[in-house]
């Protein structure tokens, strides 16, 4: 359990129910601080809000013990967030079967902070994207940072599946996360990402998160992060640094995907890239995932200084400059594997219907064993994904025990002079020439279970107990 938030210059009030609750945040105004006392807050109905904090003097709505405050409601979406400027700390967002959003952030809502807290068992903890009469409005400059991110078991819903979705927008900071275990339920295939940035977003930057696809369960094909997305409706694009296009436009300007540390997406890419203009992928650790995937025309991105399994894949008119890059695929069209396992074992499923007299479920349950016991071997091999160097590299990979074993001198010193990225994923500084990945080994220890607890305390801990 952490220590109590310093005192904030600003007025403030402690509630300690969720009608006094309700009431403080109807009636908050620029530069007050509502302090959670201990317990549970069940909102009923969802929360509007509408008053406006400035950068000087924002609202603040945090836990008097960080993590000790826990909210939640029936809504579909707790809160819906139109007021800038408000800042949400320490506090532990708890969803059900069909929470949809913990926030839901639209319109003016500039300079929005969610720091440090707990999204678990939503669709998509963090919605955000424009409103209002065209042009379309977007909050600018939100900061989503050191905040826990996990669903206990995959989602069953229509819609997206994504821990953060941000739809257009300049100038976020998705920052210092830990994602784990977002995905959807149904067949084989059935896709989720971990967090993307998309429609016409602008300079936003992923920095130094931990996603780790499958933790404590597994299935589904579960994307790392993205720039763009599925794709976004002309309609609702934020059309701001778009300039003159038309049809298809980029999806994301500008953006950096920096000191990331992906783990065990098995069936997708860690990183995928879709129609993401003039950005920068740097730094990142990817393990027993695709690599990197590059897509569409509008793809025009620096990829250098990245360490992953797979490869580093331009599709379908994608054209990146690369540098320094270490990956273990050898075959781009590999990334296909996943999706012809599932489509077989699809095909085949009920052969045992449609021919009784010689062939029986049982033949055909073996048949799909087979199909996917077979893709899943060449998806570890050089044909594949190829994880293993990565296991000689490192002490353990898979459960993010990331210190070197063998890898230095294919590691150290290998990446661009200067840096590309100044710091690493636990805030060290880079050297130069830079080593490859998240962590500058030659700065100091990174280790993933000591930052984690660092950063995020109970929070984290208490879904290791």
């Amino acid at each position: 359990m952490g220590a109590v938030f310093p005192a904030h210059a600003g007025e403030g009030q402690t509630v300690g129910d969720v009608g006094a609750l309700r009431k403080a945040l109807a009636e908050a105004q620029a530069g007050e601080v509502i302090r959670l006392a201990p317990g549970d807050y069940r909102l009923g109905g969802r929360v509007t809000l509408r008053a406006r904090g400035t950068p000087e003097k924002p609202i603040i709505v945090r836990s008097q013990v960080p993590g000790t405050a826990v909210v939640y409601s029936d809504a579909g979406t707790y809160f819906k967030l139109y007021g800038a400027h408000w800042q949400f700390r320490g506090l532990d967002f708890q969803g059900s079967s069909g929470a949809a959003h913990a926030f839901h952030i639209v319109n003016d809502a500039d300079g929005v902070v969610l720091k440090g807290n707990r999204f678990q068992n939503f669709h998509a903890a963090i919605k955000a994207n424009g409103e209002g009469a065209d042009p379309r409005r977007f909050p600018d400059g939100v900061r989503v940072m050191e905040n826990v991110f996990v669903n206990d078991a995959p989602r069953k819903t229509d819609g997206s599946v994504v821990a953060i979705d941000v739809v257009g927008g300049r100038e976020w900071r998705i920052a210092r996360n830990f994602v784990a275990d977002i995905a959807r339920e149904g067949r084989a295939g059935a896709h989720s990402t971990a967090l993307f940035v998309k429609g016409g977003a602008s300079k936003a930057v992923i920095d130094a998160n931990l996603v780790m696809c499958e933790w404590r369960h597994s299935g589904g094909g579960r994307v790392g992060l993205s720039l763009g997305g599925g794709g976004t409706g002309a309609a609702y694009m934020d059309r701001r640094s778009l300039g003159a296009c038309e049809g298809d436009c980029p999806e994301a300007v500008a953006s950096r995907v920096t000191n990331n540390i992906v783990l065990n997406c098995p069936d997708e890419p860690g990183i995928y890239l879709n129609q993401a203009k003039g950005g920068q992928v740097a730094n990142n650790t990817i393990y027993n995932a695709y690599g990197i995937q590059a897509r569409f025309p509008e793809t025009r991105t620096e990829i250098a200084d990245n360490l992953l399994t797979g490869t580093i894949w331009e599709r379908e008119g994608a054209r990146v400059r690369k540098a320094n890059n270490l990956h273990t695929g050898l075959f781009d069209s590999a990334s296909y594997l996943p999706g012809l396992r599932d489509h077989l074992t699809y095909r085949i499923s009920d052969y045992h219907e449609l021919f009784p007299s010689w062939i029986g479920k049982d033949q055909v349950t073996w048949v799909q064993g087979w199909i996917r016991t077979g893709a899943d071997w060449l998806a570890g091999t050089w044909m594949g994904r190829r994880p293993d160097p990565f296991r000689e590299w490192f002490v353990s990979p898979e459960a993010g025990i990331l210190q070197l074993q063998g890898g230095r001198s294919r590691i150290v010193d290998q990446g661009a002079r200067p840096a590309k990225v100044d710091r690493d994923f636990c805030g060290q500084l880079r050297d130069a020439p830079a080593d490859l990945g998240a962590i500058e080994y030659s700065a100091g220890q990174c280790r993933l279970s000591e930052e984690l607890v660092r950063r995020y305390g109970s929070l984290f801990t208490d879904l290791t107990e």
